[in-house]
C-alpha cells in the first residue's frame, strides 16, 4: 500500500513538471543576402504643371535618370531625376524650364515566369517651375502674387502615386512607369491633381549586398541568411 501510494505521488509531480518544460519554438527568421541596385535612364513626357499648362498637345519631355534599389522581397525604393526640355504655355508663360525630384516606394507584385513585375508607386516629390511671366489670360489671378514680364520661379511638394511594369532580361530591364502628382494649386490654395506623367526607360540590375547583411546586428545570429532568386 505505501509502495503504490509513493509510485502515485511520483507519478502525479511528473505529470505537472513535464508540460512546464515544454518550449515553444519559434519559426526562423529568414533574410537575403543580396538584392538588386539599379541604375536607370529613360525619357519622361509630362504637362508639368496641369492647371497652369492647360492646351492640348503642350507636354514637355524631358531625361530622367534613377537609381533602384531592393526587391528581394516585395519592396524595394527608387530616387529620381527628370529634367525638362524648354517649353511655352503661350500667352502666360515663355521660356519655362522645370525638373523634378523625387523618391518612391514600388510594390511588387511578380509574374509566374519571374522575368517581369508590375508595382503600384508612391511616394514624394520635389517639382521647380521657372517662367517667364506675362500676366495675360492670367485666370488664376497670379498678377496679385508675381509682377508681370519677369521671370518668375516657383516649388512645389507633390504626393506621387502610379503604376509601373518592367520587364527583365540580363543584365538589364525595360520599364514603363505612370505617375500622377498632388498638389496645392497656387492661386486657389486647393488640393488638385498638378502633374500626369509617363516615363519609360532601360535600368541596369546590379547584384549588391542586402540592407540586412550591410547592418547585420547582435541578432543576426539568430537569423538564416538566404539567397533569394536572381530578381
Amino acid at each position: 500500500m505505501r509502495n503504490r501510494l509513493l509510485a502515485m505521488f511520483v507519478f502525479l509531480l511528473l505529470g505537472g513538471v513535464l508540460p512546464a518544460q515544454l518550449k515553444v519554438v519559434k519559426p526562423i527568421v529568414t533574410h537575403p543576402k543580396r538584392t538588386t541596385l539599379a541604375f536607370g535612364l529613360g525619357a519622361t513626357r509630362s504637362v508639368v504643371y496641369l492647371s497652369r499648362n492647360i492646351k492640348a498637345n503642350n507636354d514637355a519631355k524631358g531625361l530622367t535618370i534613377s537609381a533602384v534599389y531592393g526587391g528581394a522581397r516585395l519592396l524595394r525604393v527608387s530616387v529620381e531625376y527628370t529634367y525638362y526640355r524648354i517649353l511655352d504655355i503661350s500667352p502666360t508663360w515663355y521660356d519655362i524650364r522645370a525638373n523634378t525630384i523625387e523618391a518612391n516606394l514600388h510594390f511588387l507584385a511578380r509574374f509566374k515566369s519571374r522575368k517581369a513585375v508590375f508595382y503600384p508607386i508612391v511616394g514624394l516629390s520635389y517639382n521647380v517651375f521657372s517662367g517667364y511671366f506675362t500676366g495675360v489670360n492670367d485666370y488664376l489671378n497670379l498678377t496679385s502674387l508675381y509682377p508681370v514680364n519677369e521671370t518668375v520661379t516657383t516649388h512645389w511638394l507633390g504626393l506621387n502615386a502610379g503604376t509601373g511594369y518592367e520587364y527583365y532580361f540580363k543584365p538589364g530591364s525595360l520599364f514603363i512607369d505612370y505617375k500622377m502628382r498632388v498638389g496645392v494649386t497656387e492661386g486657389t490654395n486647393q488640393l488638385n491633381i498638378q502633374d500626369v506623367c509617363f516615363s519609360a526607360g532601360l535600368r541596369f540590375n546590379f547584384r549588391v549586398p542586402s540592407i540586412y547583411k550591410v547592418f547585420k546586428g547582435t541578432r543576426g545570429r539568430y537569423s538564416l541568411d538566404t539567397v533569394d532568386s536572381e530578381w
